[in-house]
């Protein structure tokens, strides 16, 4: 994880010295030989670049302009980072970098640059120019990041829209699978299965709203290629958007290793391990009690967090998560485990009883809910429902044994 930070610092220190160091105090004007490139980056091996990252280019080979305008920095250094992009208040900014010192940090990075030239009039060219100039500026660079509606990508898109209109035409369905904002992101995620059990973990049901054509391009490899299969109108002359394309490769490909155990293995070897336990020490009241104090209290937490990104977080994508039926519960059941271990209160037994027939009714109703919730978790269910009916069996167990 260190590894990984100080990766991501270094990253990003190039392109933020790259961007004060370039942008000039006066604005260069630009020739009729100007052009306009998308760049895409393809994914890294570090977690920030698992979606692969969007940039403009800017390139005048008369006045020497060449700049890529990229939507996707931020400060690591920022106060309360981590706090921040909880909350979902981590501002991202416009920054303005030379072309070069651009490709350089993405390729050193290993990861594989696609410029597209597009085809653009002088007179787009020149406005988008201004655009994004003006929105560089200390005043205007800095904005409100959401990964699904506002973001490097989105932004871009939009600046790439206000000048050419509706001249722009998509000739294919940007969507014609019918996908939600979660099954777009899902197939990067592959590689890391923990991550990505977290991350479907912790989005709710917004994440499963099947995105109409005009949200779909929020993901760079999604905007390059509907740009790829565009067409733009200038005057009575349907042009393909994209006018030549060119790839810059690094000489090592950026590889993620993916993990050896997955979510899904792990939580069926502890649901199985904990049944052949129950059965072999089943008179171990002290490993039991730790046990169950243990994992009450893991998923408890998981509720915790969920229940904060629901209510305290900006995103819109983690609300309404259905996630917080089964894990929140159970911090209840980690409170109630400080009442005592030789006998329980009436209520904890009833509460344990109502929380395995709430793990039930989850199962029962797992395909009528309108969330893809993770399979991963199936034997975490089970597991919290038989150690639930068996805490409270042992606490009537022990009562009779008292009363005889």
């Amino acid at each position: 994880m260190l590894h990984t930070i100080t990766k991501a610092v270094s990253f990003f220190l190039i392109l933020f010295i790259a961007a004060t160091s370039s942008v000039d105090a006066g604005q260069p004007k630009l020739s009729p030989e100007a052009q306009v490139s998308l760049l895409t980056a393809s994914s890294g091996a570090d977690l920030y670049t698992l979606f692969g990252h969007t940039a403009l280019r800017i390139y005048d080979p008369e006045s020497g302009v060449d700049r890529a305008y990229n939507y996707g920095t931020f400060d690591f250094n920022a106060p309360g980072f981590y706090w921040k992009f909880a909350l979902g208040d981590l501002r991202y900014f416009l920054s303005v970098n030379k072309f070069e010192n651009a490709k350089k940090a993405y390729l050193n990075d290993g990861r594989i640059i696609t410029e597209q030239q597009l085809n653009l009039t002088e007179n787009q060219t020149k406005r988008l120019y201004d655009f994004l100039e003006n929105n560089a500026r200390p005043e205007n660079r800095y904005y409100s990041y959401e990964f699904f509606y506002d973001n490097c990508t989105t932004r871009i898109y939009e600046a790439v829209k206000a000048v050419a209109g509706d001249s722009i035409h998509f000739q294919e369905p940007q969507n014609s699978a019918k996908n939600s904002f979660r099954q777009f992101i899902n197939p990067y995620l592959k590689s890391v299965s923990w991550v990505k059990f977290g991350i479907n973990l912790l989005l709710g049901t917004p994440a499963d709203r099947n995105p109409p054509e005009s949200e779909t391009l929020f993901l760079p490899d999604l905007l390059k290629e509907g740009f790829s299969h565009a067409r733009i109108q200038q005057a009575d002359t349907s042009l393909a958007f994209v006018s030549e394309q060119r790839f810059y490769a690094p000489q090592k490909r950026s590889v993620i290793s993916p993990a050896r155990v997955s979510p899904t293995l792990s939580f069926w070897f502890l649901l199985i391990t904990s049944l052949l336990a129950g059965f072999f020490y089943r008179t171990n009241h002290t490993f039991w009690f730790w046990f169950d104090r243990l994992l009450f209290g893991i998923i408890g937490l998981i509720g915790v967090l969920i229940i904060f990104l629901w209510f305290f977080s900006s995103y819109p994508s983690t609300k309404w998560n259905w996630n917080i039926v089964w894990s929140a519960p159970a911090l209840s059941a980690f409170i109630f485990s400080f009442m005592g271990r030789k006998r329980l209160s009436e209520n904890y037994k009833v509460f344990l009883v109502l929380y395995a027939a709430i793990l039930l009714l989850f199962l029962l109703s797992w395909s009528f809910i309108p969330q893809q919730i993770p399979s991963a978790i199936l034997p975490l269910l089970f597991l919290l429902g038989f150690r639930s009916i068996k805490k409270q069996s042992e606490s009537v167990n022990q009562e009779r044994v008292n009363v005889l």
